[in-house]
């Protein structure tokens, strides 16, 4: 299940054997207008920790970070 973190960013859960991993998503620009929205997978299966790096990097938007916190946790 994709988590949204803000209006183009939102990561989803994959539980391993012995921890968490997440990938991160943004909307994909289709030709066709459609009722859902289509997403593009940024990163590959990152752990919480790489996922929180990846985070403040590329997206440095506060809000972004704290709500993967809150998700992760």
């Amino acid at each position: 299940m994709l988590e949204n973190l803000n209006e183009t960013l939102c990561v989803s859960k994959h539980l391993g054997k012995s921890q968490s991993f997440w990938s991160c998503y943004e909307p994909l620009a289709v030709q066709r207008p459609s009722k859902r929205q289509v997403w593009k997978r940024l990163t590959g299966l990152l752990s919480t920790s790489e996922m929180q790096v990846y985070l403040s990097r590329n997206h440095h938007s506060l809000c972004v970070c704290e709500k993967f916190k809150a998700i992760s946790s």
